[in-house]
């Protein structure tokens, strides 16, 4: 794939705050229409997404998120450890959040949400009894099954992007695709 042509020029570029989870930069732009301004975003570090499956069943988390005052349904998954690589993060988040581990593990991508999350499927699962759900607000591990999730959605309570954006490269891994 060839270089993006950038239609943006940094005139300088800034953090206004900055912890272990986000930094948030401020940039003097100028526009792809040639005028000044503010371009202000945040960016997060690489983080993992696993879906778990029984052959029937997804495992899900149901998690409070603070930013929108609600309770949503997600992929359980977390940031990659300076040093750590992608499937050890996965493995390790997996088992905090749900005390399950599996012996077959695939990757099947990446997404950007707008940051950069690798995407494993995890299988063949045993309980480990190891979870520390209450640490993230995590109020409880659900499995469900496709038609659920379609009802889910179909509601509109169903959201999480992320979450939606693995469940299509799950489709995709699973018809062969």
């Amino acid at each position: 794939m060839s270089e993006p042509i950038n239609p943006w020029k940094i005139l300088s570029s800034r953090i206004v705050h900055q912890s272990p989870w986000l930094t948030l930069y401020e940039d003097d732009v100028i526009r792809p229409n040639g005028k000044e301004g503010k371009y202000t975003y945040a960016q997060s570090p690489p983080f993992v997404l696993v879906i778990g499956y029984d052959n029937e069943r997804f495992i899900m988390i149901r998690q409070y998120r603070y930013p929108l005052k609600r309770e949503m349904i997600e992929f359980p998954g977390g940031s990659i450890d300076e040093g750590e690589q992608p499937l050890e993060a996965a493995k390790r988040e997996f088992e905090e959040e749900t005390g399950l581990e599996a012996d077959k593990w695939t990757r099947l991508g990446v997404i950007h949400n707008p940051n950069l999350a690798i995407v494993f499927l995890a299988e063949q699962l045993t309980e480990t009894g190891k979870e520390q759900m209450s640490e993230d607000g995590i109020a409880n591990v659900i499995r469900l099954a496709w038609p659920d999730i379609d009802q889910l959605v179909s509601r509109g309570e169903f959201t999480d992007s992320k979450t939606l954006a693995a469940l299509l490269l799950f489709e995709r891994y699973h018809a062969g695709v």
